[in-house]
């Protein structure tokens, strides 16, 4: 039998039509979890290393984290959602990051790097945001900030200028108490001009932001 890491390959198994056959191996890992099924190109050579190859059933990786003690700390679950959407071609958000070249520096990809990197300034409820959106995921790029600042620094934000200040839809959604779709449908769909947008009261059939 052959053997990947901590995976011993059970059964060798094609899925697929016509067009497109995938292989795929049915494992057993050391641990004497369940099997799992793992594609062949994602199993772990003997002879060369890869960050992104399965090498167990997930224990691993378990192991690692509740050794020193990261399963339960908050910035665990940071650190998890950032790597599944830079390495996780199933996670909805990685067409915008790992499919786009945003990647998670190597000194990262242990957890205990990261939390010692930026437990500092961290509190409850704010999310990790990269001051330059077209680089990845390191210390110097990094930091925290509200969910509404997050969404100030997204690439496909607009920003309005009324009375000298310029800010996103988004906080001139707070600003002018008024809700967030029915400014984005004044300003994208209908075109109206900026003030007019803003300070136009909501009609019936609106959306009404709730406080």
């Amino acid at each position: 039998m052959e053997k990947y890491g901590r995976l011993t390959v059970i059964e060798w198994i094609s899925k697929g039509d016509s067009r497109q056959i995938r292989q795929y191996a049915k494992c057993q890992c050391d641990c004497g979890s369940q099997p799992i099924f793992v594609r062949l190109e994602n199993l772990l050579k003997p002879d060369k290393s890869s960050r992104k190859a399965t090498r167990s059933c997930g224990c691993l990786q378990r192991e690692r984290v509740t050794k020193h003690g990261c399963w339960g700390h908050p910035l665990f679950t940071v650190w998890t959602a950032m790597m599944r959407r830079c390495y996780n071609k199933k996670d909805e958000k990685y067409p915008i990051y790992g499919e786009r070249g945003i990647t998670v520096c190597a000194h990262w990809h242990d957890v205990n790097n990261f939390i010692e990197d930026m437990s500092e300034g961290y509190r409850k409820g704010l999310q990790i945001d990269r001051k330059d959106n077209n680089k990845g995921y390191y210390k110097k790029n990094c930091h925290w900030v509200t969910r509404l600042q997050q969404a100030r620094n997204k690439r496909s934000c607009v920003y309005l200028t009324y009375n000298g200040k310029t800010c996103c839809m988004k906080e001139w959604s707070h600003i002018m108490n008024l809700n967030y779709g029915t400014l984005v449908e004044r300003v994208r769909v209908l075109k109206w001009p900026v003030e007019k947008a803003l300070t136009q009261p909501a009609r019936q059939g609106d959306y009404v932001r709730k406080t």
